[in-house]
């Protein structure tokens, strides 16, 4: 069985530098136009037609950086991105890459339903043979869905805040960026009180499971639902389709 380039990566490197090698190559290909041949990839190009100098973005679910960056880039001086992510090792890394970006702010926590010391885990994927750390599958710990925390071999003590505290100070927000992995149904009811007093566009990963609710919550909000085929964003009308994973939030007006 072949064994992947992550897979020899992470067996070979710390995982400080690991995540240095994620990190930069993402950029690196970004930039050389090499993604967009994969289509996981589309929002991360398209999303820059949404974005205006001077806007303000919350980036929910920042991990390494990879939305914060071009946000940071397309916003401006005059812009402000506010990025979430609750590992601290994720935010040694990030920091590093963004020293220089002034408009970027970091907020070392998770969302939630109340102010909280947590812990988050990061499952290994991959084969027996091949495994690796995969980033996007960080998440708080949960001993009913996820066993022993022993059993977790990369455990990253961690606060909880509630996002009507945490950006409670913010002027203004004309975008939200949510990736939480399953969680973005209760972090974004946390946040109706803020998408209602600012009306942002939102983009958000959704779980199949909680695609009804969440279209349902921003129908009773005033937002119409979008999905990018092609190069353009198509009204969805009906139930958001199984076979895309990210979705476009735009306020009715």
């Amino acid at each position: 069985m072949a064994i992947s380039i992550k897979g020899i990566l992470y067996r070979n490197l710390s995982i400080e530098n690991y995540l240095r090698i994620l990190q930069r190559s993402y950029f690196f290909l970004y930039r050389t136009g090499f993604l967009k041949r994969n289509p996981i990839y589309k929002y991360h190009y398209f999303v820059k037609n949404l974005i205006q100098p001077g806007d303000t973005i919350i980036d929910i679910g920042a991990n390494l950086g990879y939305y914060s960056m071009l946000f940071s880039k397309w916003t401006g001086p005059s812009g402000r991105v506010y990025a979430v992510e609750p590992v601290s090792l994720y935010n040694k890394i990030f920091k590093e890459l963004s020293r220089k970006r002034s408009n970027i702010t970091l907020y070392p926590y998770a969302l939630g339903p109340e102010n909280k010391k947590i812990t988050i885990v990061d499952p290994l994927t991959g084969s027996q043979n091949d495994p690796y750390l995969k980033t996007g599958l960080l998440h708080v710990y949960d001993k009913e869905k996820d066993g022993e925390l022993s059993a977790h071999k990369y455990r990253f003590d961690s606060e909880m805040r509630t996002p009507e505290a945490l950006f409670a100070d913010i002027r203004k927000i004309d975008y939200i960026k949510c990736d939480v992995e399953g969680f973005e149904l209760e972090v974004l009811t946390r946040m109706k009180s803020l998408i209602l007093k600012h009306k942002p566009i939102v983009q958000s990963e959704i779980a199949g499971e909680n695609r009804g609710a969440i279209k349902d919550m921003f129908t009773e909000l005033g937002y119409s639902a979008f999905c990018l085929e092609g190069n353009e964003l198509k009204l969805q009308t009906g139930p958001l389709p199984i076979h895309e994973t990210d979705f476009i939030f735009k306020p009715d007006r």
